[in-house]
């Protein structure tokens, strides 16, 4: 997420950010305002799972370049005008494989893993290309889906077509991939994309709160996030304690008018019938 020319940029992963955590996006937010510093703590997992996850998408690599197909790869800095225009030439060219390229529109930029050519027409010619993701795990998450959905949406601008499946590609000696129908997915990424850009447009750093979640282990605002939840001695503090339970204990009112029963009869009772 980046502020340029007063307009909100969002990248693809700030669309899986929003999906695992809205707080997450309201304090990215801020950053990108210059209203506040992004913590420089990050966490030791993230770092090991970015490294194995570059060490698996260079294995793919190679086992696409061992096929004899043509590699395209941009370097993984520079400017975005410049990573625009190599990715550009690369599909216009028809490079078999591009790597870490860079595609975008006003208002959001992406840079996939892998686009790889197929022959499906476009307005590149009798060719056009289709996103992969390199993943280390065994399940495709719905945040993987909504990165894909979003090259994917890219895609289409750049080359004139919406492609028709975007792919996951996890280790292993053949490094198989896993398609996906993009249209079976565009619904739901078209929801939590449009979530994204009004919280983005009317987001507030106190309209949302810290709550724990599965994105905490790796995200680099959890001391934060962590503090404030036990300076207010949150109820997510409580052993074994979920999120639905919490929440439900925060409706409840802390004072209820009793109901009194006294104009109610007692039951009669039947007698037990041995018939």
């Amino acid at each position: 997420m980046k502020l340029i020319s007063n307009q909100i940029r969002l990248a693809a992963t700030d669309v899986s950010n929003h999906l695992a955590c809205r707080h997450l996006t309201n304090l990215e937010l801020t950053v990108a305002r210059g209203q506040r510093t992004a913590p420089a703590w990050a966490s030791p997992d993230l770092k090991v799972i970015q490294e194995l996850g570059l060490a698996h998408e260079a294995a793919y690599l190679k086992f696409l370049a061992k096929q004899g197909l043509e590699i395209v790869n941009l370097p993984k800095l520079g400017s975005e005008a410049s990573l625009l225009n190599e990715t550009r030439a690369a599909m216009q060219r028809g490079a078999d494989v591009i790597a870490q390229g860079a595609l975008g529109t006003p208002g959001f930029f992406g840079r996939p893993d892998i686009l790889r050519k197929v022959s499906a027409p476009s307005a590149l010619g009798n060719f056009s290309y289709e996103a992969y993701d390199c993943k280390l795990a065994r399940e495709t998450k719905a945040t993987t889906i909504l990165q894909l959905s979003f090259y994917s949406e890219l895609l289409n601008v750049a080359q004139g077509t919406i492609p028709a499946f975007m792919w996951v590609v996890v280790p292993g000696s053949e490094f198989t991939g896993e398609s996906h129908r993009i249209d079976d997915y565009a619904a739901y990424y078209r929801y939590v994309k449009s979530q994204l850009v009004n919280a983005t447009k009317n987001g507030s750093p106190d309209g949302t709160y810290p709550e724990p979640c599965a994105h905490c282990d790796v995200c680099r605002w959890f001391r934060e996030c962590d503090t404030r939840r036990r300076t207010d001695d949150h109820l997510s503090l409580v052993a074994g304690i979920r999120r639905q339970h919490a929440r439900r204990k925060l409706r409840l009112r802390l004072v209820r008018k009793p109901v009194s029963h006294s104009h109610r009869k007692p039951r009669q009772l039947q007698p037990f019938s041995h018939a």
